[in-house]
């Protein structure tokens, strides 16, 4: 009598624990679990308790029924709670469901046996009696008291795998779990082992011990606020402080991080109250009260370094919204700030060589405006002030045409294109500075980062005067000296592209091939001075009888070429008639002591049937020395 008024007080202590942990449920993940728990156990004890003090059938067909069940229930109940504190939960987990439905299946199918029958099964079954396990009922039994024991077996290794994995200052909760589920497995590895021999089942009794250190581990270490697993997973590895404050501002738990950041150890901590925690950190303490908020303070000791952070405090709510504690979080961003003053210096020192540089730099969006551009540049467009500049384009400083002939809109949007594809571009570019002169650069486009955002820096060299000396070396090695007409090699390069022109435009063209009369007689009678005169004198002829679009050019001695684009009503005739009707009115003029005259040889150049300029002076020549032959003749009749 005295072990039933005992188990149905273990009973009732049982169900109040669990009536406590579900009206925790909503605010203690695994409450749901342990309340589960603690209701199976204590349907369990119950049922025993009825079994021990009541006369059949209630003792012998009714309670051991009620026990198999509890005991299915309780161990899979306790295998999903040993599951989820080791934060190993999964939803193949759910399957342990099938343990209290198997047991009620193999209870509910030996219903239909004859009494002693039942009884038998009942006893093989239930692995809380204390009859031996001979497995002669069938396989659902088997499975059934097989499964039980499983159970068992792998709550208390996950546990014991908890006790060695636990941070250090949670180990003793993680103790006390282990060693409650110690007690009723122990007795029944015990009693099957047969090493435990008792007049009575001490099985029910020794989860009424249990419920003792799970009352520990729950009011004590609040052992189900967070698995242990899970919180070392969460919490013990995250960079930043944290700490649980409950309602009367007593420390539930910290991590490491929190730890050497207060430098005090996580055991220590455990259960002090918010103002000695934070005493060495009077700022620190002045945000947490406040709220949160950003924190520079410096610890106590002369070598402490500084703490620069930002606090967050977050309070926890219970049931109703009542308040029942405050997580804080404190972000260390010393490493932030310092790079942030890293980053402030090195962009003072970026504005100073920006504005130092003696070339022109400029900072352009995506979309091709400028954003900011040094004094370098304001000088190179010849504009008043940095603003002239800002949200213009390149094009906008540019002419119509590059000297390339691509429209500088369009050639800009290349180049930019390219930049952003490639990373960087480079390009020869003309502006037009404010006073109608022409700069010409180079110009190369760099892809970078500034504060995150994506800037085209675009850096110009003026190299106008170094074009200038190019283009006079250029005209020098392609004009005759003397003259100042073109030269051979002069003539044969603007030939080549008259000839694409004539041929992109369908109009034919004439070669002028002349050579001046007895420039030898000049040069012996008159001397070699006389003879230069001349030369000057039939260039200034036969430039004054072409137009300014035709080419010519002094081959060599005494010899003048010039290559005609036929358009707007020229033609070979008009062109022979203006170069003898001008060579006519020098003579007249007498201003030398000796007549000029030329000996003229033309070829056409036809688009339907093109040729080389090579060919078309071979042609001229021939002409032309056929008209010198005949000019002999003439005179010599």
């Amino acid at each position: 009598m005295i072990l039933s008024i005992l188990l149905t007080a273990s009973s009732a202590g049982m169900f109040l624990l669990a009536l406590f942990g579900w009206k925790r449920h909503k605010t203690v993940p695994a409450a749901r679990f342990f309340s589960a728990y603690m209701l199976a156990v204590a349907i369990y004890c119950g049922a025993f308790a009825v079994r021990m003090s009541s006369a059949p059938p209630l003792s012998d067909l009714i309670a051991p029924r009620i026990e198999c069940f509890g005991i299915a229930l309780l161990s899979a109940l306790w295998l999903l709670l040993a599951l989820y504190c080791s934060g190993v939960t999964t939803r193949v987990s759910r399957l342990l469901y099938l343990l209290p439905v198997l047991t009620f299946t193999v209870i509910a199918g030996g219903s239909l046996l004859p009494v002693s029958d039942q009884k038998q099964l009942l006893s093989v079954t239930s692995v809380c009696s204390k009859a031996s396990f001979a497995f002669t009922q069938g396989h659902l039994s088997w499975i059934s008291t097989a499964s039980v024991l499983f159970a068992f077996l792998a709550g208390n290794f996950l546990f014991l795998f908890m006790l060695f994995s636990s941070p250090r200052h949670r180990r003793l909760q993680a103790a006390g779990m282990f060693l409650g589920s110690l007690l009723p497995w122990g007795v029944l590895y015990l009693e099957l082992g047969g090493l435990l021999s008792l007049d009575f089942n001490p099985f029910p009794f020794a989860f009424a011990a249990a419920g003792l250190f799970y009352t520990f581990g729950l009011f004590r270490y609040r052992f189900v606020n967070l698995a242990p697993l899970l919180r070392n997973t969460l919490v013990e590895n995250l960079k930043d402080g944290a700490l649980v404050f409950n309602q009367a501002g007593r420390v539930l738990d910290l991590n490491r991080a929190m730890s050497s950041l207060l430098d005090i150890s996580q055991q220590d901590a455990i259960g002090e109250l918010r103002d000695q925690v934070f005493a060495s950190y009077p700022k620190l303490l002045e945000a947490v009260i406040a709220g949160g908020g950003f924190v520079d303070d410096r610890g106590p000791a002369p070598v402490s370094s500084r703490l620069t952070a930002q606090v967050t405090v977050t309070p926890i709510r219970g049931r109703w919204r009542k308040f029942a504690g405050s997580l804080v979080l404190i972000q260390d961003i010393s490493g932030l700030k310092k790079a942030e003053s890293d980053l402030r210096d090195s962009e003072e020192k970026f504005r100073l060589l920006f504005e130092a540089a003696p070339d022109p730099i400029l900072l352009m969006d995506d979309s091709g405006r400028c954003i900011d551009c040094n004094s370098a540049a304001v000088q190179l467009f010849g504009v008043a002030s940095r603003g002239n500049v800002l949200h213009r384009s390149l094009a906008y400083f540019s002419p119509e045409y590059q000297p390339d002939g691509e429209l500088s809109s369009e050639k800009e949007t290349g180049v930019r294109q390219l930049a952003l594809a490639e990373g960087t571009a480079l390009s020869e570019w003309a502006f037009r500075h404010q006073d109608g002169s022409l700069i010409i650069v180079d110009l190369s486009i760099a892809i970078i980062s500034i504060k995150g955002i994506r800037v085209q820096l675009i850096h110009l060299r003026d190299i106008t005067e170094k074009k200038y000396v190019e283009q006079k070396l250029r005209e020098i090695s392609l004009t005759d000296e003397l003259t100042g007409l073109h030269n051979r090699r002069g003539f044969m390069t603007l030939a080549l592209q008259q000839i694409k022109i004539a041929d992109r435009l369908a109009q034919g063209m004439t070669l002028l091939y002349a050579d001046l009369d007895d420039l030898k007689g000049i040069n012996d009678t008159y001397g070699h001075l006389a003879g230069d005169q001349a030369l000057i004198d039939a260039a200034a002829i036969l430039k004054t009888s072409l137009r300014a679009s035709d080419i010519l050019a002094r081959l060599g001695g005494d010899e003048f070429v010039g290559l005609i684009l036929e358009s707007g009503g020229e033609t070979e005739l008009a062109v022979l008639a203006r170069v003898q009707e001008n060579l006519n009115a020098h003579n007249l003029l007498r201003i030398r002591p000796f007549r000029l005259s030329f000996s003229i040889g033309t070829a056409r150049y036809e688009v339907t049937s093109p040729c080389s300029v090579e060919e078309l002076l071979e042609a001229a020549d021939r002409e032309m020395y056929r008209n010198k032959l005949e000019k002999k003749s003439l005179q010599g009749k």
